[in-house]
């Protein structure tokens, strides 16, 4: 994580704005269903789900843009922000196609507890499945620095943490609980803030506010945990490969 800091710095005024997008796109949906008072789950209107899936594909292109930035910068060179953030509309299908597979190993879980509540065995088939997860720690990277396609990045990331399984769970672990704390502690100050301010009970404009508010605090540990990413993607990947690791098509 000590190395990842530099590459942080670096990337921290090109990636902030982005990322700021892309955690008030993410939050757009909820927002709106909590000041409309429309239900959870599947208890939306059309317009709502049209949000949804505009708003998921504007963080899948914002967070793509600031993978891509930071791929660029840990390799010493500097990619124009409308590069990147055309070069991440393209991978968006395989980013999408990516999601789903890494949700597959989650959709046991999310069964069982969907037909008995959580309890043991939904907490074994949800540990299983994170444990399962971690051999996708660098998937999207090897997407947006290899040009591969989803399947073939699962199976060269599961091939870059194999005999890595431990430091990575340690590297994962280590990031939770840094970004759990930036957010216990952020969140602290922004109630005390929103308080203040009198938006105990926010309007539309406040929840507007509040939206944007915590797009910021929460964008720092977002680019944080992708500069992390990326130094170890490059860490694992510079070593020799494996025989039987795919070989990678050239980015375009």
């Amino acid at each position: 994580m000590a190395a990842a800091w530099p590459l942080f710095k670096a990337c921290l005024p090109t990636c902030l704005p982005l990322a700021i997008i892309g955690v008030a796109a993410s939050a757009t949906p909820g927002a709106e269903a909590a000041a409309s008072g429309e239900g959870h789950g599947l208890q939306h209107g059309r317009e709502w789900w049209g949000l949804l899936v505009a708003s998921t594909v504007l963080t899948l292109i914002c967070y793509g843009a600031v993978l891509r930035q930071q791929l660029a910068i840990a390799a010493g060179a500097r990619l124009p922000l409308l590069e990147s953030m055309r070069d991440a509309v393209r991978d968006v299908p395989f980013v999408l196609v990516l999601l789903l597979l890494l949700a597959l190993p989650l959709a046991p879980a999310m069964l069982a507890t969907a037909w008995l509540g959580f309890g043991l065995v939904p907490l074994l088939l949800t540990l299983a499945a994170l444990a399962l997860l971690v051999h996708a720690l660098f998937a999207w990277p090897a997407v947006a620095a290899r040009g591969m396609h989803p399947w073939q990045a699962l199976r060269y990331s599961a091939r870059l943490v194999q005999g890595r399984w431990r430091s990575c769970v340690q590297l994962l672990a280590m990031l939770a609980a840094a970004i759990l704390v930036f957010v216990l502690l952020v969140g602290i100050l922004t109630g005390v803030v929103m308080n203040l301010a009198g938006q105990g009970n926010p309007s539309g404009s406040g929840m507007a506010f509040s939206v944007w508010l915590m797009g910021v605090i929460l964008a720092v540990p977002v680019v944080y945990g992708g500069a992390v990413t990326v130094a170890a993607w490059r860490v694992v990947s510079a070593e020799p490969a494996s025989p039987g690791d795919p070989a990678p098509t050239p980015a375009a």
